[in-house]
């Protein structure tokens, strides 16, 4: 019996013992769980910080970068900074002639417009001295980007024009003829001239075909543009027409030149140059990124009494010599030699060969009738605007 009960202490001891063993154990678990624990809380705590401080180092060396940049930047422009401070030039106008967009079909030759550019103190900036840069690669559809730069006299100004060379598709249908569309004077109902005819158009109605040509989304190819079409070494979109107005009269530079800057559509005036029309003076005071000043020669545009050989103007009593420092002062007096109309549509055999040999791409008759490819590119038609003619008439000869 003695023995029983001592085993039976023995086995209460050893269980007890065991008990008490993993009793021990378990605090030593927790014991290490909560050291774990606060383990990786310390270690989350020394990443938060170091990440606090990586980034306040970051945030103060980005603090010190900034500051000598900003201090250099009156000295060293970034080129986008320093072409919105050249367009905004208070004294240069600088324009491009033709389209903004330019359109070009893929595999034709990229035709350089160009662009204009008069200082409202002293003229018109000779357009050689315009800077160009960008490239156009016309083997694949894309869009490419070309400036021009014009400086003068410590000012200068920027322009830009987005060049989209488009597949067959994507360029739709060709142009078979373009009408050149011939303009002269504006007037407003306040200001109505006593000797109103069909050369005037009222303001209103030239809005009106401003209107329809931008809501039919018309192109306007540049005078270099148009002479490679003529000479069938490009493709122009069917849509397309050049505005002219002829002489430079200050009723289209005050009332004609507000509603085409309305509707954004670029034209040509074509100046008489001397100083009986004040040319010099227009072009500063007139400047627009729109108007394009071209020749309608500098001091031909006057009559001769008796008429020579039945011809209307002085031009025809001109040698040939005569007529080319004619038309060389015109082109110093508008910066550019790309256009001209002839004074009355009138010209001579003289009149023809120094209007090539000046090379001029583009001269002008008054003979009614839409440009077309193969004509004599100094004997070219224009469609005449009558301001008395209805908006059919006037719709039906540029659409």
């Amino acid at each position: 019996m003695q023995t029983d009960r001592n085993e039976e202490l023995r086995k209460a001891a050893a269980a007890a013992s065991l008990e008490k063993r993993k009793q021990q154990m378990r605090r030593q678990k927790r014991r290490r769980r909560k050291r774990l624990r606060a383990f990786i809380l310390l270690g989350l705590i020394l990443v938060l910080i170091m990440i606090a401080i990586i980034a306040c180092s970051v945030h103060a060396r980005n603090s010190r970068d900034e500051k000598p940049q900003d201090a250099a930047a009156p000295a060293e422009q970034t080129e986008e900074n320093d072409a919105d401070a050249e367009a905004a030039s208070e004294n240069i106008v600088i324009g491009l002639k033709g389209s903004s967009v330019q359109k070009v079909l893929v595999g034709d030759p990229y035709i350089e417009n160009g662009a204009f550019a008069i200082d409202r103190r002293s003229g018109a900036i000779p357009e050689s001295d315009i800077v160009i840069k960008g490239k156009v690669d016309t083997s694949k559809p894309g869009e490419y980007k070309v400036t021009y730069k014009a400086k003068n006299d410590g000012d200068s100004a920027a322009a830009e024009r987005t060049v989209q060379v488009l597949s067959e598709e994507d360029f739709g249908d060709k142009a078979s003829n373009v009408p050149v569309m011939m303009y002269h004077w504006v007037y407003t109902a306040d200001d109505v001239p006593e000797d109103l005819d069909g050369n005037w158009i009222l303001d209103t109605t030239l809005e009106e075909h401003l209107a329809f040509l931008q809501e039919n989304d018309f192109y306007y190819p540049g005078w270099k543009e148009l002479r490679a079409w003529v000479d069938d070494e490009i493709s122009l979109p069917a849509t397309c027409t050049v505005l002219t107005f002829d002489d430079g009269k200050e009723a289209f530079l005050k009332y004609g030149i507000p509603v085409l800057e309305k509707y954004n559509i670029p034209a040509t005036s074509f100046m008489i140059g001397w100083e009986k029309n004040d040319g010099a003076e227009k072009i500063r005071e007139y400047a627009s990124p729109l108007i394009d000043f071209e020749s309608h020669t500098y001091a031909m545009h006057q009559k001769v009494d008796p008429l020579v050989d039945g011809h209307k103007g002085i031009m025809a009593a001109m040698s040939k010599d005569e007529i080319k420092a004619d038309l060389t002062k015109a082109a110093e007096l508008t910066g550019t030699n790309d256009a001209m109309a002839y004074p009355y549509g009138d010209y001579t055999e003289d009149m023809l060969d120094a209007v090539r040999e000046q090379g001029i791409a583009c001269a002008f008759t008054v003979e009614y009738d839409r440009v077309r490819k193969g004509m004599d590119p100094v004997k070219l038609p224009r469609v005449r605007v009558l301001g008395d003619e209805s908006f059919q008439i006037w719709k039906d000869s540029v659409y």
